[in-house]
């Protein structure tokens, strides 16, 4: 059985709960990333902030209450409202019950859950500090036997 510990990338990008929004944006844009890792000042997991939070964070809440398929909030009023939110710290917009894996854990327990959480990036947590990432095309790779 493959286990996580064989698929991690150690070489991670990740974000600090005192980032702000701006930067998050800017490293994930760097990096080509939808999501990021969030860690506190220990470089201890506490979650993940994906291009979702935040696009979720910027709808202001007034068109929130109009949401349903026949709505489309205006992208003018969508970027006012971000660019209002830029110099804010994430804490705000982090994900803390984004899934999370072990080294340990096999691998199909691990495509298992990136596929039912619809993500796109699984941290890797060993007792409570990030150690690597996962991304989809790891998952895809183990058919493959490529390392």
């Amino acid at each position: 059985m493959k286990k996580v510990q064989e698929y991690i990338h150690k070489d991670i990008t990740c974000v600090n709960e005192n980032s702000t929004l701006h930067r998050v944006i800017n490293t994930m844009k760097l990096h080509r990333l939808s999501a990021l890792p969030v860690v506190n000042k220990l470089g201890e997991y506490m979650g993940c902030i994906s291009e979702q939070d935040i696009l979720n964070g910027a709808i202001p809440a007034y068109m929130k209450t109009m949401y349903d398929t026949s709505f489309m909030a205006a992208l003018d009023h969508i970027t006012i409202h971000l660019k209002n939110k830029l110099d804010h710290k994430i804490i705000d917009f982090i994900d803390e019950k984004y899934p999370c894996v072990s080294p340990d854990e096999s691998m199909s327990y691990a495509a298992d859950l990136l596929y039912r959480q619809k993500g796109t990036i699984l941290p890797v947590v060993e007792g409570k500090t990030l150690i690597g990432m996962l991304t989809r095309i790891d998952i895809l790779s183990v058919s493959l036997d490529i390392n």
